[in-house]
């Protein structure tokens, strides 16, 4: 059985989308697909949908069924190598949650990002000492109390990363939307925080 990931790369997304495609095409039921692998209709289910790791010997013998020529099977297996290699949030596991790892992967695939925020700096655009007050206020993300200060500082580093993105050669565009009272609400311990 295939291991699950905390969150599938972009490239998981994409390809497992593709191998949908190429079996729809090829005019076979997950059914029919899975009795070429062996396995349970699940695993390619899980495979198309990203939710599992793309196996490559599975991959290159579905590529055959369908009727890929050896060339673009080539392309393909490379991409899905790349693909399956972990996303550089995934050394962020235990803070971060499952439903935002696959937004982070995604963010960094991106070419523009929109983001409104009634509340707060956006995460992108926090500093340290901002986005370390936030989080260790409980406001978002966990409480204050000892325990939290370990996690604390990862959610800080996790967003420092994030950040990396906007300053790259390809870097997206980033269009942000927020309430006035975002800037008028103090955080941290002064107005220094709120300068920066």
């Amino acid at each position: 059985m295939s291991e699950p990931r905390s969150a599938p790369t972009v490239g998981q997304v994409v390809l497992g989308r593709r191998l949908q495609d190429l079996r729809e095409r090829a005019g076979l039921k997950r059914e029919e697909a899975a009795k070429i692998l062996r396995v349970a209709p699940a695993t390619v289910r899980r495979m198309e949908t990203a939710e599992v790791a793309l196996k490559i010997p599975y991959v290159q013998l579905l590529l055959r069924e369908y009727g890929i020529t050896d060339s673009e099977a080539e392309g393909f297996i490379a991409l899905a190598e790349e693909a399956n290699l972990p996303g550089w949030w995934q050394r962020f596991h235990d803070v971060l949650p499952g439903w935002f790892s696959m937004y982070v992967s995604l963010e960094g695939a991106a070419s523009l990002i929109r983001a409104y925020e009634p509340q707060f700096v956006p995460g992108l655009l926090q500093t340290e000492e901002y986005a370390r007050a936030i989080l260790r206020s409980g406001a978002v993300g966990g409480g204050s109390d000892a325990g939290k200060d370990e996690d604390a500082e990862r959610h800080v580093a996790l967003r420092m990363e994030r950040q990396s993105l906007l300053t790259r050669e390809d870097a997206p565009k980033f269009w942000v939307i927020m309430d006035e009272t975002v800037f008028r609400r103090p955080v941290g311990a002064g107005p220094e925080v709120m300068r920066d």
